[in-house]
């Protein structure tokens, strides 16, 4: 470990290297520094979760040099708190690759924060809303380009082709046990895609965080929401994706694996709320294309994560980490669930 952090630039001797939060696609570790000086976040990056590594990484310096660069100019923010800061190698590099081949990057930490698993608050729902919208408006301007890491991270087109090809392939000869789930997805594939076309047609790729769940946003003690953070699908997007995947686990009473469907409900207040923070920031400069389309973004990104997890139920569970043999269809079910709750909650809406 010691010669990892050897690495980079630090502007303080450590004390010590300890593993740090919940995530379980990179090792993270928390680096205590001597004095007044910052600590840092060290993370060995996932090489088979994410594949283009320097592709993920350009974006992330791109993206956290232009918030910097805005806040900097900005009377009233603290660029320090409320962007995160790469901490470059020695090489000048933003990531080091060791000798086996693993690759480590490093963030400044932000200290007296806070992460929620669950909101329940309308007014945390409403900051989160405030600080995705922020996020989109801030890269709205941004002038470089951003590589397609995850080609085809939220395309209907080509999730519905990989779940025919684990639907044909059956290799654990689940099919039989899942109809009502079929013809739920099934019967919905004609208006997901149709609402992706929509989307191609009328509203603007942009810089999108693409993993908006509700962990992803930092809160001071106050309950003021900072910055998003896990940047690593950053990349071209629709403003929608992170709309819709912030409010499928924001405003979804339940847990994701929760087997007694009754628990599911969507959380009105906390929609609302979520939504009048995100236009505070964002309407400025949505097209009137764009705003028309955002309530029905909870419905198709809880439909792309519900197909997600029935198609790795019938791979196999080959993708997404299980803790028992039907997870990933107890996961779906909740997703789809989820989406009638959110019809039945905004049907006039839609």
């Amino acid at each position: 470990m010691d010669i990892i952090i050897e690495n980079f630039e630090l502007k303080s001797p450590v004390v010590s290297a300890v593993r740090w939060g919940e995530g379980h696609i990179h090792e993270t570790y928390l680096v205590e520094t001597k004095g007044h000086h910052p600590d840092y976040i060290l993370q060995k990056i996932n090489g088979k979760v994410f594949r283009n590594i320097p592709g993920m990484m350009q974006n992330i310096e791109i993206v956290c040099s232009h918030l910097r660069n805005k806040l900097t100019g900005m009377h009233g923010h603290d660029p320090a708190k409320e962007s995160l800061s790469l901490v470059k190698t020695k090489a000048g590099k933003a990531w080091y690759e060791d000798e086996e081949g693993g690759c480590w990057r490093m963030y400044v930490y932000i200290p007296d924060t806070v992460i929620y698993q669950k909101i329940t608050d309308p007014a945390v729902a409403f900051e989160a809303g405030r600080a995705i919208g922020n996020f989109q408006a801030m890269l709205s301007d941004l002038e470089k380009s951003l590589v397609d890491t995850i080609p085809d991270f939220h395309n209907i087109n080509y999730r519905i082709s990989l779940y025919y090809q684990a639907k044909e392939n059956d290799p654990e000869k689940r099919l039989h046990a899942i109809s009502s789930e079929i013809s739920f997805v099934e019967e919905r594939f004609k208006e997901m895609r149709l609402y992706f076309e929509n989307l191609k047609e009328k509203a603007v790729l942009r810089a999108t965080h693409n993993d908006t769940k509700v962990n992803n946003v930092l809160f001071d003690k106050h309950n003021k929401a900072l910055c998003l953070i896990d940047l690593d699908t950053v990349m071209p997007g629709y403003v929608h994706f992170d709309y819709g995947d912030a409010l499928r686990t924001m405003a979804n009473t339940a847990l994701e694996d929760e087997r007694d469907l009754g628990k599911v409900q969507f959380n009105v207040p906390v929609y609302e709320a979520f939504n009048r923070g995100y236009l505070e920031e964002a309407g400025s400069f949505l097209n009137p294309d764009e705003l028309a389309m955002l309530p029905y973004a909870p419905i198709y990104l809880t439909f792309i994560i519900g197909l997600r997890f029935l198609t790795d139920y019938l791979n196999g569970d080959i993708y997404f980490r299980i803790q028992h043999p039907d997870h990933n269809l107890v996961r779906s079910r909740v997703q789809f669930q989820l989406i009638k709750e959110i019809e039945k909650a905004l049907y006039s809406s839609f």
